[in-house]
Order: C-alpha cells, then sequence, then structure tokens
C-alpha cells in the first residue's frame, strides 16, 4: 500500500503515468485485431484489415479504449516536464516546451485515428440502421483509409515530437548515465521516423518498408520513453521540478 501511495505521489506521478500508460498501450497493441496476434493480416490489404477489425468487434472496440486513455496518461506524464526549470531564453529549454506541446497534439491526432477505428466497427454493427445499408462497406473502407492518414500525420507529428523532447531533456543532463542515455535515444528515434516518413512518401519506396521502419522506430522511441518514465520515479533531478 505505500509503495502504491508512493508510485501515485505529486513526484512519481507523472513518471507512473508513463510507464503505465505505455506497458498497458503495448499489450493492447498486441492484442489488437488485425495485428501480431488475433488474426494477422497485411496492413497493405484494407479489405483483410477491416475483416479482422470486425470479426473482432468488442474486442477492437475495447483496445481502442483502453489505447485511448492509455495516451491520455502519457500525455499527462510529458506535460510535466512543462514544469521543469530552465535558463530563460535557452534553446535546450524552448526546444523541450515547445516539443511538449507537439507531443500534446500528435496524441490528439493518435486518439483521432482510434476514434475513427470505433466508428468504423460502429458501422459495421449496426449497418441495418443506415440510410442505405448496402454502402456500408464502402463506408468502411473510407474511415479505413482516413484513419491511416491520420496514422501517417501522427508518425510525421510524433517524429518531430521525439526529437524536441528528446534533445530537450538530454540537454538538462550534466553527464550521460542511462536516462539521460534514453533521452538522446529518444530524440534519435524522432530523427530516424522523421527521415522514414520523408523516404516513406516517395513512389519507388517499398510501402511495406516503411511500415516496418515505422514499427522499429516507435518500438525504440517506447523503450526510451520508458526509461524516461523510470528516471522520473527514481526522482531524477534534471526530471522533476524544483517546487516538487
Amino acid at each position: 500500500m505505500n509503495m502504491l501511495s508512493g508510485l501515485c505521489s505529486a513526484q512519481k506521478a507523472p513518471g507512473t503515468a508513463i510507464v503505465l500508460g505505455l506497458v498497458v498501450m503495448i499489450i493492447c497493441l498486441i492484442l489488437y485485431p488485425g495485428g501480431w496476434l488475433i488474426d494477422a493480416s497485411d496492413p497493405l490489404d484494407f479489405e483483410e484489415t477491416i475483416q479482422a477489425f470486425t470479426a473482432n468487434d468488442n474486442l477492437t472496440h475495447a483496445v481502442s479504449f483502453v489505447v485511448i486513455l492509455c495516451s491520455l496518461l502519457i500525455s499527462y506524464g510529458i506535460f510535466s516536464f512543462w514544469r521543469l526549470q530552465g535558463p530563460s531564453g535557452s534553446l535546450g529549454h524552448s526546444m523541450l516546451r515547445f516539443g511538449i506541446l507537439v507531443n500534446l497534439f500528435h496524441y490528439g491526432v493518435y486518439i483521432l485515428t482510434m476514434g475513427t477505428r470505433h466508428l468504423l466497427v460502429a458501422v459495421s454493427q449496426h449497418a441495418g440502421s443506415l440510410a442505405d445499408p448496402s454502402g456500408a462497406p464502402d463506408l468502411m473502407l473510407v474511415l479505413h483509409a482516413t484513419s491511416g492518414g491520420l496514422y501517417f500525420a501522427f508518425i510525421t507529428i510524433s517524429s518531430i515530437s521525439g526529437i524536441l523532447v528528446g534533445i530537450g531533456l538530454a540537454r538538462r543532463f550534466s553527464s550521460l548515465n542511462l536516462t539521460a542515455a534514453a533521452c538522446w535515444v529518444f530524440g534519435l528515434a524522432g530523427v530516424a521516423g522523421l527521415i522514414n516518413v520523408v523516404v516513406g512518401q516517395q513512389a519507388e519506396v517499398d510501402p511495406e518498408a516503411f511500415i516496418m521502419v515505422s514499427n522499429i522506430v516507435l518500438f525504440v522511441a517506447a523503450a526510451a520513453l520508458l526509461f524516461i518514465g523510470i528516471g522520473v520515479i527514481r526522482g531524477e533531478k534534471e526530471l522533476i521540478p524544483e517546487d516538487d
């Protein structure tokens, strides 16, 4: 009980939110229909992916809902860095604060992505209630394409956020320890993600390669952010506001 109350203290709560949000989100994404475990589908085959979503409609709703909650948890944790003190007008501090705002926006886009999947499944569940039930498959295809476009925007914005937040936090450390290294890795993952976006949108690039690299970059960024969250829980002074 004392351990739980400690993790939820004002100082450690942001770190707990980051770690808990990331762990639960990763579990949900592993269980996401059409993903790695349940009715695995080719992400470039829209009809097959939609079939995976709708065949597991209640699970798709559940994991999408939990992913939205996890996005808010992680955003709360990262937003706590806004209170960190820094030299007025310094580049690192300005990068960090702007990165925090960009982070809130990129999770907003990700929540919209989950929202379109909620609606896609709802259309499948209640197709008979539509004015034109025969148009349900086309509507679901449009919604899935929309979620794909939003996800591409999420990849782009999250890369920029990673660069700004990662470097902004890393510059606060005077020596290179594990948490400082995680901050640099978080920033470098953002650089890799942005390069992948720029290269991946070219017609000559295999879309499957873009998706694979995106997944690898997101995994590395998630691992780095996990260590940053643990650093907050451990009370590393570079990550804790002075008034806590």
